[in-house]
């Protein structure tokens, strides 16, 4: 299978997923940004962390004062199950507020559509990364949710391959890390494992979620704060990760880490 990608709406009186080509414009997701997306892995039968996706994506349904008894993801998996050859995919599931209008909403109704198309691992290392020093992202009481006011990760990524680099890290307003370009970012330093605090405005990611929740488990030593570059820069191992998955960086503004492997990150995104 090649170049595969399919695309649904949900029909919301029969609570059907239709194929389609075009959707309703002007739309509130169009025009305002007013709605939120979970990208997603599906594999053997299922979506990889559902109940994080689900967690997340109702949290921001609730600070965009949206109905959450109107997403179902029993109802996505399915649809795959029972449309698609077995397989890997990549899934987008946009939840957007319905009608167009102005800036103040009418409703809390929602539109659904679902992007799927072939899922492609993260490269295990991304060998040159750069801290920005235009790009940042600042503090709002919906800057933990992954709502599709993008432009920030936008305008970060574009300014990563006009640098011909293969990854880039944001700092907070304070410039505290916060966050990669698509992803949450993690070092060790010594038996020490950090990440930025959602204090540093970064997006409450699934796989950060996923990686902290198995670290625990195995009670090693990790630590959520605010982190200057400088401390990033003593690290001897650096990744990003997303529900996508992990990426080593071998090189951040010229400092070398290590790219190896680490033991206590194996089997989290099988």
């Amino acid at each position: 299978m090649s170049d595969f990608e399919t695309d649904f709406i949900l029909d919301s009186q029969t609570r059907s997923w239709q194929t389609f080509k075009d959707i309703e414009i002007p739309n509130r997701a169009m025009n305002f940004g007013d709605g939120l997306f979970e990208s997603m892995v599906f594999f053997d039968g299922s979506i990889r962390f559902g109940h994080k996706h689900m967690a997340r994506l109702k949290y921001g349904m609730e600070l965009l004062k949206l109905k959450t008894d109107s997403v179902n993801l029993e109802e996505i998996e399915s649809l795959i199950n029972g449309l698609l050859p077995k397989g890997i995919f990549r899934i987008r599931w946009n939840v957007f507020r319905a009608e167009s209008g102005t800036y103040t909403p009418t409703t809390q109704e929602v539109v659904q559509t679902l992007q799927i198309k072939e899922y492609n691992a993260p490269v295990q290392v991304k060998k040159l990364a750069y801290i920005s020093k235009k790009i940042h992202v600042y503090p709002t009481y919906w800057c933990n949710a992954k709502t599709m006011n993008s432009l920030t990760y936008v305008l970060a990524n574009q300014e990563r391959a006009e640098y011909e680099m293969n990854e880039v890290i944001l700092l907070d307003h304070r410039g505290f890390v916060s966050e990669a370009g698509s992803s949450n970012i993690f070092w060790k330093i010594g038996d020490e494992i950090f990440t930025p605090s959602l204090k540093c405005s970064c997006i409450a990611g699934v796989g950060r979620a996923a990686i902290l929740e198995t670290l625990r488990a195995k009670h090693l030593d990790i630590h959520e704060g605010m982190y200057l570059p400088e401390h990033l820069a003593k690290a001897s191992s650096v990744w990003v990760s997303n529900a996508m998955g992990i990426s080593y960086l071998e090189n951040v503004n010229g400092v070398k880490y290590s790219t190896d492997p680490l033991p206590f990150l194996d089997h989290i995104f099988e």
